[in-house]
């Protein structure tokens, strides 16, 4: 299956960075500095987890939101939110189909 990750823009390391990514995955400082300036993702989850595409948007909104430049990538292309958020919209509505369908079926018997 398919990969969900993001980065920093850009591989300068600073404290926010390591609050933030801290908050969301249990690491410690070297290996989040070392993931920074690696270029690697700070957060990756599978295309189909829906969860972890929460926390990479959350993760994107509180870097954003404290002057660190983001880039989300889905299967290593660059993407952005709006892709992720019709995921996730995607995701649902797949979900209240299948309890739809559940719901027929159970008054069917």
């Amino acid at each position: 299956m398919g990969l969900i990750g993001i980065k920093a823009a850009s591989t300068d390391f600073n404290a926010a960075i390591a609050k933030i990514v801290r908050k969301y995955r249990d690491i410690s400082l070297p290996e989040i500095k070392t993931i920074v300036l690696e270029g690697n993702y700070l957060y990756e989850c599978d295309y189909v987890d829906e969860q972890g595409i929460k926390v990479i948007l959350a993760i994107d909104s509180e870097l954003n939101k404290s002057g660190i430049a983001t880039v989300i990538y889905e299967h290593d292309r660059i993407t952005n939110r709006e892709f992720l958020n019709n995921l996730l919209g995607s995701y649902a509505e797949t979900a209240e189909q299948v309890e739809e369908e559940m719901d027929r079926e159970a008054l069917l018997e």
